[in-house]
């Protein structure tokens, strides 16, 4: 009798630690994942910006236009046909074009931060909601086991045998677990709508399919921090933009030298020319080409304001890069440092918890069959059995949360 009541007992504690197999419907953490990556619109925003920042530095990488003048005077037949090309001999161009793969670099990197960031978004939502639908599985076992509870109780008041207070007592309990459960479905909702914002439109999760406790195989403390400096993406993008501030300081270094403009083109004119046996002068018109070069005195504007502008950027960006490097190690810390923590709490509570909730549930069971104790303490039972899984499904939930905050830190993937 009762036997129900244990049903999904054992299992939720082997569910805690084992995959569940994934149906057609379910969704893993890595089809999520991937996913957003490939469709998200958050995602390709971010990659956009890498072509935008690798055109423009194109841009200023490319060569002058050459230019064609045209002009004529009245006074007197003069057509002037002139073309001008400035002569890039500083070499400045060159310079700038080496600066569009690190300007390119930065922007990728810094298009890698954000994702990284968005992703470990993504998985706190799909982890949340793994969570949400575990206490759901326990708060529907338990209206099974009370339904059941009920029935029995319903029958024995028929027949006498028991009392109509255990019968509405049980009854009023199964509506207490039944608004319960109303209540985590309204989160389970929630924590979907918040999934579905990193995912493409049109994408429907009906359900998620994971494993709520990672792995323990975490590296010591030591080794995570000297791979969070090299794996975070935003030191990255500070190493790629130092490379090309300096590459863009040569390049304004290069303005001191004067850069020739060169003129060539064709004049028509009307010319006189006097005939030696007195005759009148005759007017034709002659053509001819000419040549010319102009070179700018750099007196005033050589590039300093430039340079030391650049320069300044340098600083900045090497004390951000220092600054950052410090922020990742104390992040890293305090993370590392609440995964512990709380993976000690969780293992505490397994281990001090034991098998007594099952004990509890059986020997409720038999002392009410026996008369031993009333319908207020096997509920009570009843009550500490289901308060005490979903204990344990929001600490797992808290040291996935945990892991997942220390990737986020790390900039790369530590446990599973």
């Amino acid at each position: 009798m009762f036997s129900s009541s244990t049903i999904g007992t054992c299992a939720f504690f082997s569910a805690l630690t084992l995959a569940i197999p994934c149906s057609a419907q379910s969704w893993t953490e890595a089809r999520v994942v991937e996913l957003f990556f490939q469709q998200s619109p958050q995602a390709i925003a971010a990659r956009a910006q890498v072509a935008v920042t690798r055109a423009d530095a194109r841009s200023r990488a490319l060569y002058t236009n050459p230019s064609f003048a045209y002009s004529r005077e009245g006074a007197g037949f003069t057509e002037f046909f002139q073309a001008e090309q400035a002569l890039p001999l500083s070499g400045r161009i060159g310079i700038l074009r080496q600066a569009v793969a690190p300007a390119a670099g930065a922007a990728e990197a810094e298009a890698d931060a954000l994702i990284w960031q968005m992703r470990a978004e993504v998985r706190q939502a799909f982890y949340r909601l793994v969570v949400l639908q575990e206490r759901q599985t326990v708060q529907g076992a338990t209206i099974a086991d009370l339904q059941e509870v009920i029935r029995i109780l319903a029958t024995r008041e028929q027949e006498g045998e028991g009392s109509r207070f255990d019968r509405l007592r049980g009854e009023r309990e199964l509506v207490e677990i039944r608004t319960e459960l109303t209540l985590i479905e309204a989160q389970a909702a929630q924590a979907r709508a918040r999934l579905l914002e990193f995912l493409p439109p049109g994408t429907q999760i009906p359900k998620v399919d994971g494993v709520v406790i990672p792995g323990s195989n975490l590296p010591p403390l030591p080794e995570l921090l000297s791979r969070a400096v090299a794996a975070r993406s935003e030191i990255r993008a500070d190493n790629q933009l130092i490379a090309r501030l300096r590459l863009e300081e040569q390049a304004a270094g290069r303005l001191r030298y004067p850069e020739p403009v060169v003129v060539a083109g064709m004049k028509r004119a009307d010319v006189i020319s006097l005939s030696r046996s007195g005759l009148p002068p005759l007017e034709r018109t002659q053509n001819g080409s000419f040549v010319g070069i102009t070179i700018p005195i750099p007196s005033l504007n050589r590039g300093q304001a430039e340079v030391s502008r650049l320069q300044a950027e340098q600083t900045r960006v090497e004390a951000h890069r220092r600054a950052l490097e410090h922020q990742i190690r104390a992040q890293v810390t305090g993370a590392h440092q609440l995964l512990t923590l709380r993976r000690d709490v969780l293992d505490r509570y397994r281990r001090e918890l034991g098998e007594t909730s099952q004990d509890l549930v059986k020997i409720a069971q038999v002392a009410y069959q026996e008369g031993e104790v009333g319908i207020l303490e096997l509920l009570d039972v009843f009550r500490l059995n289901r308060q005490s899984q979903q204990r344990m499904i929001e600490l797992g939930g808290a040291v996935r949360e945990a892991q997942i905050e220390l990737e986020r830190v790390m900039g790369e993937e530590v446990t599973r």
